[in-house]
């Protein structure tokens, strides 16, 4: 006997696959060989304990019976097929493995074995992609069975979904190539992955809901543990059933979900910008639905209403900006009844009854259609044109400013060519007349002589105006300042004019006192000039010019009134401008370039001092000049004087 037991030792220590025989208590009583390599256990630790040592505490019990006692009684269901389980190991590690259990013999004298193989060695040749079990009337070894489970093996291997099965511990039992691209991880390593080691607490409730018997969805990123690979997914759960009814088991549907994701991120990176751009751009737009409330409004839009783009939101436009936004709901009905847009109507803010600074506004309303050209909604388009108006304005200004400068130039031209032929032509003819005198050897006039220096005189005032004029624009008129007696000055400039004084009388009323000014004579002598000839241009033959120089506080004032037509109200703050000529003077019965008072007002004002002019149509006009004296100047006019047209 003894021998027979040794002899069945030995072809069990021989037999690759690792066994274990228990009695009927459950107690281990034969291991060979390959059973200890895989378990870890030496025969010796383990004869006479029992066989659940073999198994993690968690499957100790199954559904009210030992996990052999259960085992055995899915033998039938199971035709013979092995069942993947976890063993544990003498250090603690859990191994998946496939285990075969049978048993012989009755009562007392039954004997239970117990046939493992470790999963990784047999992963490659399971022919089942998932756990299944089958009716009690079929075996694994009929042939309509397998011709079923290999045509579904054929289904679910060329999926273009990942599908994976666990069993209730939970553990990957078997999966699809297309999991394994997915995941980036080998078949031998996810077949057999604890689905707890994940660590991910979603997963894990979506674990729970299925073996709950609750189908459940998951969607994350799940990181390889050998290529670092990080691949978002979307896996859909499922509880398996046994014949009885009961969860074994679940499985998983996985979609590579890259692309979309990548396709929401550019979606939401769109969107973001669309919703910039909508929130920043400097025009209104705003959305309304069909009942014309506000949905959506920008910040320009709320701007322009006064109201924040919150206020609007589920309200109408008479409810946020009063009868302003009735008159708004008007147009909007009417671009809602008839379809058709309505672009870039013009209004005012006081137009349209706002309050607030004068606005100009543009405003577009057009349907919002969907693809197949139904009408939800409205859009919104308010354009604040203000400074376009306004710079529409300023161009017309200067246009008209620029064609009046070119009207000015043209009047100028003409009458400087005048101006310089007026005297050009007489100079010519004594010039001829002196010429043949001379070659005749008869007596010149010295008359006719005098008549040609005085319009030759005439020539060059009219060029040394032009001349000065140019300084003064270029800043390069240059003053030599000295100390002079004004009414010395005045008396020789009216003595020097004698000869342009005609039949005009001229009463020059002087100053008690001499008054000392420090200025440049020769500019200060063209300023009496100029105002003591257009006195006499400007009046009738025979009218008495006044020439007055007083004293006034620290100014000297001098002033020359004459009889002559004046000047109209509105015209007198422009003499003093370049060129310019009142509208009651003819070019051509009073010649000049208009350039004498320009010319005077910038020397006066050079000098500290000031010039002005009162004036009456018909009735004549009278010029002042205040300058300072020469000890306690001043930069203003005399206070008794604040009507005057001050330049």
């Amino acid at each position: 006997m003894d021998g027979a037991t040794d002899e069945l030792s030995a072809w069990l220590d021989a037999a690759v696959d690792p066994f274990v025989g228990c009695d009927a208590r459950e107690s281990v009583c034969v291991m060979n060989s390959a059973a200890e390599r895989l378990l870890g256990w030496k025969r010796d630790e383990v004869l006479g304990q029992p066989a659940s040592r073999l198994f993690p505490q968690r499957l100790h019990q199954y559904e009210g019976k030992s996990l052999l006692r259960y085992l055995l009684s899915r033998r039938t269901s199971l035709g013979g097929r092995p069942v993947r389980v976890l063993a544990r190991r003498k250090d603690g590690v859990e191994v998946l493995v496939e285990l075969t259990v049978g048993a012989s013999g009755q009562g007392s004298h039954e004997r239970i074995v117990i046939n493992f193989r470790r999963l990784h060695e047999v992963i490659d040749t399971i022919h089942e992609p998932v756990e299944r079990s089958l009716n009690g009337g079929g075996g694994a070894s009929s042939g309509g069975a397998l011709s079923n489970d290999a045509l579904y093996r054929v289904v679910v291997e060329n999926a273009p979904l990942g599908i994976f099965h666990f069993d209730i511990t939970p553990v990957i039992t078997a999966c699809n190539e297309q999991f394994v691209s997915i995941i980036g991880t080998p078949k031998r390593i996810l077949v057999g992955l604890n689905l707890l080691s994940i660590r991910d607490e979603n997963l894990m409730r979506c674990v729970r809901e299925t073996l709950a018997g609750q189908a459940s969805d998951y969607e994350g990123e799940y990181r390889s543990v050998t290529s670092g690979k990080t691949t978002p997914v979307h896996v859909r759960f499922a509880p398996c059933y046994d014949a009885s009814g009961r969860v074994e088991g679940g499985v998983g549907i996985v979609e590579d979900i890259s692309e979309r994701r990548q396709v929401e991120e550019e979606r939401d990176q769109s969107l973001a910008q669309l919703a910039t751009l909508f929130r920043t751009t400097p025009v209104g737009l705003g959305y309304l639905d069909k009942d014309l409330r506000y949905q959506r409004v920008n910040d320009m839009l709320a701007e322009i209403n006064g109201a924040t783009p919150e206020a609007h939101l589920g309200r109408r436009p008479s409810e946020v900006l009063g009868r302003t936004g009735m008159m708004v709901e008007k147009t909007l009905r009417r671009v809602m009844e008839t379809g058709e847009p309505m672009v870039k109507r013009e209004a005012t803010s006081k137009e349209l009854g706002m309050p607030g600074p004068l606005r100009h506004l543009a405003g577009s309303f057009y349907p919002v259609r969907t693809s197949d050209e139904r009408a939800v909604g409205l859009g919104v388009l308010i354009e604040d044109i203000t400074e376009r108006k306004l710079a529409d304005e300023e161009r017309g200004r200067l246009y008209r400013e620029a064609q009046e400068a070119i009207r000015v130039r043209d009047d100028f031209l003409s009458i400087a060519s005048h101006e310089l032929k007026t005297p050009l032509t007489p100079l010519s003819l004594r010039l001829a007349t002196l010429e043949r005198r001379l070659e005749r050897g008869e007596h010149v006039d010295p008359s006719t002589l005098r008549h040609a220096r005085q319009h030759l005189l005439r020539i060059t005032g009219l060029i040394n105006d032009l001349l000065d004029a140019s300084r003064i624009e270029a800043g390069r008129l240059a003053l030599h300042l000295e100390a002079t007696q004004l009414d010395s000055l005045v008396e020789h400039v009216l003595q020097a004019m004698e000869v342009h004084r005609g039949t005009h009388e001229v009463h020059f009323e002087r100053p008690e006192k001499p008054l000392q000014v420090n200025v440049d004579p020769y500019r200060l002598e063209q300023v009496v000039g100029n105002l003591v000839e257009n006195a006499f241009k400007y009046s009738p033959d025979g009218g008495t010019i006044r020439v007055e120089l007083h004293k006034r506080g620290e100014l000297a004032l001098l002033s020359v009134s004459d009889p002559g037509i004046g000047i109209p109200p509105d015209q007198q703050k422009l003499l003093f401008d370049r060129y310019f000529r009142a509208r009651n003077v003819s070019s051509r019965s009073y010649g000049g370039l208009g350039l004498g008072l320009y010319i005077s007002r910038d020397i006066v004002e050079r000098h500290g001092g000031r010039i002005w002019v009162e004036s009456e149509v018909g009735r004549g006009s009278t010029f002042y000049v205040a300058l300072p004296l020469l000890k306690g100047a001043k930069e203003q006019p005399p206070a008794e004087q604040p009507d005057r047209h001050v330049h």
